[in-house]
């Protein structure tokens, strides 16, 4: 099945921020001793920062991009 570019990263994303979460999540119920809640709002924070890392990066090559174009004017 093909998908559209903007849904393939929003799924490839959310991916990479469950496996943070999970780790993040896993890590403070194992090593801590916190209860479940802590796992799902550590999965939850960090899908949300992936997310505002991936707008900052992709703001910033359109800038760029803009930039470069301005000089050649």
């Amino acid at each position: 099945m093909f998908y559209s570019v903007t849904l393939q990263k929003i799924i490839f994303l959310t991916g990479i921020g469950i496996i943070i979460g999970a780790i993040i999540g896993f890590s403070s119920v194992l090593g801590f001793g916190l209860d479940g809640s802590v796992f799902v709002l550590s999965m939850f924070l960090s899908i949300i920062s992936v997310y505002a890392t991936a707008m900052y990066a992709e703001l910033y090559h359109i800038r760029e991009a803009i930039n470069k174009q301005n000089k050649n004017l």
